[in-house]
């Protein structure tokens, strides 16, 4: 309790290294738990001001040990959580990039060096403040020299020849010749204090931090923008569509008859397997005629069903897609695909095929009770 009091504590000060490991921290359990919750907007949200609020309190803190002004106290906490909030809501893998801006600011803030007097040689666990932390520092073992040294005993018939026992021992006479002039210069050089004058005296590579960072925000916000329209694009495609062009294979008919181990999905789709553990996705829209919509072999078909894309990760290509009984679409995939097919279904939020979008909320639970599905989760598989 007195380590998550001193978390929160806005009073004392963060040596260095307790606030790096604090933004780092920070950085790190956003985008782990962003990744896992991707479907759970509620949890992302309030994990991100948990976390806004720890890099906040320690960059306050920091301020304190450096003795800065305190206007910098919501920098690196105001820039995480806005670049938090974009990757959200971005729902693209490249988003993350944008945490290199408060990561520079906090970068920043390590190169002022310590000028709290008061809390020198005091910091315990990287913190000086009214929390009580020393119950976390474990006592030193003293260890006790002998004073005396235990001699030999030799068996003899008179005991004149005897050596004593337990006689104290002689204080060696050690001299030394080291010289006495010498003298300690207790001036050292700061590197983080050299890397911040360096920077600010170096106009070209302040320019080119600038650039560099204006150039991932350009790239992120126009991948996005690019992902948004290819999938409006696919929708309209697909809307527009009134009969799909029938494409016939008996191989893709071979491998929908002997679909098996059926697994139903929370939102309205379902699993199967195929004879060669091949995934098969299957879900009931709008009435069509029966054929193929898309085939991998002839490149060919729908557009929109050429791939199934995720909120997160990249997209994967079906075999072929379907049609059976006017409203039963089938998307088989390759065995290869099997394994980062079931993963992203089970981690992603949401994906989309043939202009239709599923939510994948709870299926992560759904995969990993079924034997058929579950070992797909594994990374290694």
């Amino acid at each position: 309790m007195p380590f998550l009091q001193a978390v929160f504590c806005l009073k004392g000060s963060d040596d260095r290294n307790r606030y790096f490991a604090s933004a780092l921290f920070s950085l790190l359990s956003f985008i782990f738990f962003s990744a896992i919750f991707s479907s759970y907007l509620a949890v992302i949200i309030v994990v991100l001001l948990i976390l806004t609020a720890v890099l906040t309190y320690s960059t306050k803190r920091r301020l304190h040990d450096a003795k800065l002004n305190k206007k910098w106290q919501l920098v690196p906490g105001g820039l995480f959580l806005l670049t938090g909030l974009l990757s959200v809501f971005i729902e693209n893998s490249s988003s993350y990039y944008l945490l290199i801006l408060p990561a520079l600011s906090t970068a920043l803030l390590l190169t002022y060096p310590s000028k709290n007097q008061k809390a020198h040689n005091n910091y315990i666990l990287g913190y000086f403040g009214p929390i009580d932390l020393s119950s976390y520092i474990k006592a030193p073992v003293v260890m006790k020299a002998h004073s005396q040294r235990i001699e030999p005993t030799l068996i003899t018939d008179g005991v004149s020849e005897q050596l004593y026992i337990n006689e104290p021992a002689a204080e060696p006479n050690i001299t030394t010749n080291a010289p006495t002039g010498f003298e300690v210069n207790d001036k050292q050089v700061d590197i983080g204090e050299l890397i911040r004058l360096k920077f600010l005296s170096n106009r070209k590579l302040q320019l080119g931090v600038i650039a560099s960072v204006a150039v991932i925000f350009i790239v992120v916000l126009v991948n996005s923008a690019f992902t948004s329209i290819n999938q409006q694009d696919e929708s309209v495609i697909n809307t527009g569509l009134s009969e799909p062009k029938v494409l016939s294979h008996n191989s893709v008919n071979n491998i929908l008859a002997n679909k098996k181990h059926l697994l139903a999905m929370p939102d309205s789709f379902n699993l199967y397997l195929s004879e060669y553990q091949g995934i098969i996705l299957q879900w009931q829209a709008d009435q069509v005629a029966d054929g193929e919509l898309w085939s991998l072999l002839s490149a060919s078909g729908d557009k929109s069903c050429q791939s199934i894309t995720f909120n997160k990760g990249s997209a994967i290509r079906p075999l072929a897609v379907s049609v059976e009984n006017g409203s039963e679409y089938f998307a088989s995939f390759s065995p290869l695909d099997s394994s980062e097919l079931v993963q992203a279904l089970a981690f992603r939020g949401k994906f989309s095929l043939c202009g239709y979008s599923f939510s994948l909320k709870g299926t992560q639970a759904v995969l990993g009770k079924h034997t058929s599905y579950a070992h797909f989760l594994d990374k290694d598989a």
